[in-house]
């Protein structure tokens, strides 16, 4: 895996106290937390539901299973290091920035975050809550593939990290939550048409909802779960505790086309071919909360670009 140099700046942010829906994020949504409450499946398990959601008879070494081959996800980096200089005071830290096995799937931006510092491609969103960023966003002393990560804590409506992308894109984010999958309506990574505010522009976003993995739009909030469409905890994608996760995203706006992937199987039932056609101008990653409980979030080993990075080194 190659590594790129880059430059890393900390940005500090005010405290964020609101607190809106899935849909227009500001009231209730149409896909409210109804539904039976379902256990959430282990690491290694992925249970079915009523609409033909993938079924897992077979084990990875991340803790889902989607699809009846057995998955290996490991990422292995060596780090190429540069001075850069950060800060007000013309502090000097150590950047790395993580490739993947093509340059085309690092076109975009990539970092595994072992550099000391979080990469100033990287903007905190939204924008007017910048100067509180450090209340929400650090880098953590774990990580996937080395010894650092970012740390979201989902404490408020929305603390998200933002970068510009093309219209169509592919990414690829290794993602641990300190809760299972909930059952309320949360946001883990989007692509927006608008300026990185919350409530600007079209959002689609993956998430979290009925204690799996969920596509959704925001202005008409149409959703997609993974368990085929059944409001309820039963079946779908689950993504256990404490665990890494290898969460892939072809955001193809001008074909009106989504797909999703976890540990390198496709969630099928997250297949769209009709929304759009849309102009993204931005990533997003972090935790946006609309009816959803508080949780801690970990990123690691992103990589955005013109192609498919996978989930191997």
């Amino acid at each position: 895996m190659s590594f790129l140099a880059r430059s890393f700046s900390l940005l500090t942010l005010l405290t964020l106290a609101s607190v809106a829906a899935c849909g227009d994020d500001s009231s209730s949504g149409s896909g409210g937390a109804g539904g039976s409450g379902g256990e959430t499946a282990g690491p290694g398990s992925t249970s079915s539901g009523t609409g033909g959601a993938t079924t897992g008879s077979a084990t990875t070494t991340t803790g889902v299973t989607t699809g009846s081959a057995t998955t290996t996800t490991g990422v292995t980096t060596t780090a190429a290091t540069t001075g850069a200089t950060t800060g007000t005071g013309g502090d000097t830290t150590t950047s790395t920035a993580t490739g993947s096995t093509g340059s085309g799937g690092c076109s975009i931006f990539c970092s595994d975050f072992e550099g000391g510092s979080l990469p100033s491609e990287l903007q905190f969103f939204p924008e007017y809550l910048r100067a509180s960023a450090g209340d929400y966003v650090t880098l953590d002393s774990s990580g996937h593939s080395g010894s650092h990560s970012v740390k979201v804590t989902g404490s408020g409506f929305s603390q998200m990290l933002g970068i510009p992308v093309p219209s169509a894109f592919w990414g690829r984010v290794y993602v641990k939550s300190d809760t299972a999958i909930q059952m309320g309506h949360n946001t883990y990574v989007a692509a927006t048409t608008g300026d990185g505010d919350p409530n600007a522009g079209e959002h689609i976003r993956i998430g979290e909802h009925q204690c799996q993995l969920e596509l959704n739009r925001k202005t008409d909030d149409a959703e997609k779960l993974s368990n085929g469409g059944t409001y309820s905890c039963d079946g779908g994608v689950k993504l256990a505790a404490n665990t890494w996760y290898c969460l892939e995203f072809n955001y193809n706006g001008p074909g009106s086309e989504v797909r999703v992937f976890v540990d390198g199987t496709e969630v099928e039932q997250l297949h769209v071919t009709n929304w759009g056609p849309y102009d993204y101008k931005l990533f997003k990653l972090g935790f946006e909360k609309y009816h959803g409980g508080n949780k801690n979030m970990w990123y690691d080993d992103l990589a955005l670009g013109a192609e498919r990075a996978g989930c191997g080194p």
